[in-house]
């Protein structure tokens, strides 16, 4: 087996990044005091039963440690949200090794979600996806039930039948944006028009099943600047001090040009040390200003672009960064 150090590439979607509050925090869990402490799951690439059962028993090690020290304050989190691929069989789509429905990515998100909930009780869940960019003006959903929105195409029948069923929230809609614009951020509600894309009901599906009790409001990305997103997350950081548990969805890499990257047997190097470069931003900061600056230098690795031809799939993590700049960051799941 191989773990991320070593040149797994199979962070690429089990990448997840927790802020809180005060000492250490979960899957790419960034806490809220500083970052100081992380640690990473290793990551085996044997077949089946096996690496099931080895990752499992270390999910749940880093969760029972994450959650003895957690604190009144809700964890901001950087997630990998996969692909639709993740609700299909391994013969319809990614081999398991790499995502699919029987994959680790996805049996790491299906005890994910309900830990979550256990551990922090969160009365909402504001949410970010690399599927939604407005311009410069951030809307915010204010549904009474949320659609769904099928963004994805040439998937069979079935895939746009989808059900994940959750309800919106006015107060924490209306907080959010109340929050936005003290801050200098253009913002607004909105009442009707998208719903929720597939970087949020996919991932959610799996970790939360064909429903959840839990409100979920998505906030669209004003900007692809490093900056403006960092500063998107600051300003949303006192959510997390009022039960709101801050997810952003996205992927380290992301490119249909190169196969081969979303393979760790196949990978070039240049890809692996870029993903290194992604994990040793967090683990080797010693504040959060120091591990958004250091995570904005990420896009300056001569792979970036070969990993992100676009960046919108990459520039989620810094409002997750962002809204636990106070607080300190743990790597759960690389």
């Amino acid at each position: 087996g191989r773990n991320l150090h070593e040149g797994s590439m199979l962070s690429l979607f089990l990448l997840t990044f927790l802020l809180h509050i005060s000492t250490v925090s979960g899957d790419l869990i960034v806490e809220g005091s500083s970052v100081e402490k992380i640690s990473s799951c290793t990551l085996h690439l044997e077949t089946d039963q096996n690496m099931s059962a080895e990752l499992t028993n270390k999910w749940k090690k880093t969760f029972n440690e994450i959650a003895e020290t957690k604190t009144d304050r809700l964890p901001s989190i950087f997630l990998a949200h996969g692909s639709p691929m993740l609700l299909l069989p391994a013969d319809r789509g990614m081999p398991a090794k790499i995502g699919g429905k029987d994959g680790p990515h996805s049996k790491f998100l299906q005890l994910l979600g309900p830990w979550l909930l256990e551990t922090y009780k969160p009365k909402a869940i504001l949410v970010f996806s690399a599927h939604w960019e407005t311009d410069d003006e951030i809307e915010v959903t204010d549904y009474d039930n949320n659609p769904l929105l099928y963004d994805y195409y040439g998937f069979p029948k079935h895939m746009y039948e989808l059900k994940f069923e959750s309800r919106g929230s006015s107060s924490v809609a209306e907080r959010t944006v109340q929050l936005l614009k003290q801050n200098n951020l253009s913002a607004k509600t909105l009442k009707k028009g998208r719903g929720l894309d597939h970087g949020v009901f996919v991932p959610f599906k799996l970790m939360f099943g064909d429903q959840t009790d839990v409100p979920i409001v998505e906030v669209s990305m004003p900007s692809l600047n490093p900056q403006k997103l960092i500063e998107v997350g600051k300003a949303l950081e006192p959510l997390r001090d009022e039960g709101v548990l801050i997810i952003s969805g996205g992927l380290t890499i992301h490119t249909f040009k190169e196969w081969d990257a979303w393979d760790p047997d196949t990978a070039a190097p240049g890809f692996k040390e870029f993903e290194r470069q992604i994990v040793s931003s967090i683990t080797e900061s010693t504040n959060g200003e120091e591990r958004n600056q250091k995570l904005k230098d990420v896009m300056k690795h001569p792979y970036f672009r070969r990993a992100h031809p676009r960046e919108e799939h990459f520039v989620p993590i810094y409002i997750g960064s962002g809204a636990g700049t106070s607080g300190d960051a743990r790597v759960l799941c690389d």
